[in-house]
């Protein structure tokens, strides 16, 4: 009898990536999700006889083995099992048969390679023949896949969905940006894996590393830590130092996918530049195209705890300039989170854990942070890995403002338990509308609760007695004053009147007396140009007034700075800032009054159609304005869009005068059927990276 060999092979491409949701990724590869079935039809050179069976043997990774679970064989007829793969046969003709093949729903992801031989009694030592690969992912459509979602709507968000909003801006001016995650698009699902190849871990012992990968827990801490490139070729590189001539501002990326193919084809060579916004966007298509829940969160007046011990402190010299080697809070902050089980910890640790891919301290020796429980950040488990005390104080910290003075003397002016982790954001299910979700972090500020995890968490972090600064800041802290802009004598307060860029801002800063005696008021104040994190870059514009109070008066001082101030200073990544250092003569009292302000971007619209047929041309007009009180030169237009347009397509337009507004258009053919969102961005030599964006609906098939 002839050796029996698969002369072909049927994957049935089309019905089983519906059936496990990835019909979705452009690439000719078989693509499943763990722990479901499949199809498969093998052709034989003959017909199979009695008394032989097919074994099959699916291996991924390097030097697979049954030991490493990177090596599985199974015979057809076997059950299925949770930790086991099986093979059942469907249908079958002379020399075809048409078997289900199911994974384990624990496996290891990967590109596998599937083989097959014919064995019987009569046969020993059979050499499996390959008959192709097939890449498997993870599944949160099944309830033993450590990933499950129960919930329809929130697995066609959180690991469908291709489009996103990142929030950003501060506390007072909350903004949305478009970002495309585009984690179906060419090459994705390789460079994914490429990702996961460059970690340390890999890089030290592939086997080992490979055999971790069916755990989400351990793809995510690797995927965290390589997406920066601070230990490794990582994907991205970080800067915060307004100077991206040697590569991409940060501002101007719209997605993940320029940034993840630049990274693959250069060689494996860091993208510049990243900062945490990016850094979150890129990790949410990296986690979303490997079949994990995730979504991006954005949180308002972040801590940065440099010093580990949940206390933020900020230091200030007499004048109001903050010294920024000290602890920062950054106007927002960006991480993900990522819906999968703590088998590490315990089922009461299950769903959200968060991630914060952005390079800022180590982990274990590595730059990464988390994964950490949600639950855990909440009921204040600091001592839970990982990194759970420094997401708390990013979301938590108490905060102190220090006074340093010019013969080294330093005063504590107040301490705030309520200014850290404000307006914690992320995109609503199903629509582009911004969903807080503090709650899920911290309980009610001020109420008994929140301080009691806070005290549970200083002591859990610190593992015995607090230090005495620890104390004496806690100490502070219950005697309840919270609020920096209020003293014992005086209240103050700072309001922005305009904020059109490329115009004069007027802020006003109001100051009243709390009490029946008049009061004196040395006023120090400081305009300043920031980074979001924080950081100060130029100082504009210092002044020093000295105001008497009546009894119970209240005064507004008008506080105009000029565009011819603050225009060279203020770039697409800047903030502008306004600070009022307010010491009550002959008291002890000091009040700090800071404001942060976003300048309105250029007045920019686009017009489409609300609804389109796929192939068919479609016209996009764009209408801007110029706000500046000068002339706009080197202005373009770049648009793009995923199903819109294939490649960014740039417009140059004529210079702009003062006031003029200009209106251009663009011709369109979608290529791509559901709702798909087009982005125009504004650039010139005074303002760079304006941004739009408008949806429209494409029907049609593909």
């Amino acid at each position: 009898m002839t050796g029996l060999q698969v002369t072909s092979c049927d994957w049935h491409y089309a019905a089983n990536k519906k059936v496990h949701h990835t019909n979705m990724y452009d690439s000719n590869d078989l693509i499943l999700r763990r722990g479901q079935p499949f199809l498969l039809t093998l052709t034989f050179s003959r017909a199979l006889q009695q008394g032989e069976n097919i074994l099959f043997t699916t291996e991924t990774g390097p030097s697979p083995s049954e030991e490493s679970k990177t090596k599985t064989v199974f015979p057809l007829f076997r059950g299925q099992g949770k930790d086991t793969w099986s093979a059942v046969m469907t249908s079958t003709t002379s020399n075809s048969l048409t078997v289900t093949i199911n994974s384990s729903s624990n496996s290891v992801i990967g590109h596998y390679i599937l083989s097959v031989c014919v064995f019987s009694s009569n046969t020993d030592n059979v050499t499996p023949q390959a008959i192709g690969g097939l890449f498997l992912i993870f599944n949160p459509w099944i309830q033993d896949d450590d990933v499950f979602k129960a919930e329809e709507d929130e697995r066609q968000e959180y690991v469908l969905n291709e489009y996103g909003i990142i929030f950003f801006g501060s506390e007072f001016e909350i903004l949305p940006r478009n970002w495309e995650y585009n984690q179906f698009d060419k090459h994705m699902l390789d460079i994914c894996f490429a990702i996961l190849d460059r970690s340390v871990n890999h890089l030290k012992d592939p086997i080992s590393d490979v055999s971790q990968r069916n755990d989400p827990l351990y793809v995510c801490r690797m995927l965290n830590a390589t997406v920066n490139s601070k230990d490794e070729n990582g994907v991205l590189t970080e800067n915060w130092s307004g100077n991206y001539d040697d590569g991409v501002n940060p501002v101007t990326w719209n997605g993940s996918a320029p940034i993840l193919k630049e990274w693959y084809f250069s060689g494996f060579k860091p993208s510049k530049y990243g900062q945490c916004w990016v850094y979150g966007g890129v990790l949410c298509t990296v986690l979303r195209c490997l079949g994990i829940p995730t979504r991006v969160i954005s949180n308002f007046n972040s801590a940065q705890d440099r010093d580990k011990n949940i206390f933020l402190e900020l230091h200030y010299n007499n004048h109001g300039v903050q010294d920024t080697q000290k602890d920062l809070m950054w106007n927002f902050h960006v991480w993900n989170e990522a819906w999968f089980k703590r088998k590490d910890l315990g089922p009461s640790y299950d769903g959200w854990q968060i991630m914060d891919s952005t390079p800022l301290e180590k982990s274990n020796g590595i730059y990464c942070c988390g994964p950490a429980p949600l639950h855990a950040i909440k009921e204040g488990e600091t001592n839970l890995n990982y990194d759970v005390a420094f997401m708390f104080a990013s979301v938590n910290a108490d905060l102190s403002y220090w006074i340093t003075y010019s013969d080294g003397s330093k005063k504590r002016t107040s301490n705030d338990t309520k200014s850290i982790g404000k307006f914690l954001s992320t995109k609503a299910v199903g629509s582009d509308d911004r969903v807080d979700v503090t709650y899920m972090y911290k309980y009610l500020e001020g109420t008994k609760e929140e301080r009691e995890v806070f005290e549970k968490a200083v002591y859990s972090l610190h593992n015995g007695p607090l230090d005495e600064l620890e104390k004496d800041l806690l100490n502070f802290r219950n005697r309840g004053r919270d609020m920096q802009r209020r003293g014992g004598t005086l209240f103050g307060r700072l309001t922005v009147m305009d904020t059109a860029v490329g115009q004069d801002i007027n802020l006003i800063l109001s100051l009243k007396n709390l009490r029946d005696n008049s009061a004196r008021v040395t006023v120090n104040m400081t305009a300043s140009c920031i980074l979001y994190t924080g950081r100060p870059r130029y100082n504009i514009w210092t002044d020093e007034k000295s105001v008497l109070l009546g009894p119970l008066q209240e005064i507004h001082i008008s506080i105009p700075i000029t565009y011819a101030q603050y225009g060279k200073y203020m770039r697409d990544d800047s903030v502008f800032r306004m600070t009022a250092l307010c010491e009550v003569d002959g008291s002890e009292e000091i009040i700090l009054v800071e404001r942060d302000v976003i300048l309105a971007k250029l007045p920019m619209s686009i017009k489409l159609p609300v609804q389109a047929v796929i192939n068919s041309t479609i016209l996009a007009e764009v209408d801007i304005s110029n706000t500046f009180s000068e002339t706009l030169n080197s202005c373009s237009l770049i648009v793009e869009g995923n199903g819109l347009v294939n490649a960014p397509t740039q417009k140059n337009l004529p210079p702009l005068m003062p006031g003029e507004r200009y209106q251009t258009s663009f011709e369109i053919k979608p290529f791509k059927g559901g709702l798909r969102t087009l982005l125009v961005t504004f650039t010139s030599d005074i303002i760079k990276n304006v941004k739009e964006s408008q949806k429209v609906m494409i029907t049609g098939s593909n």
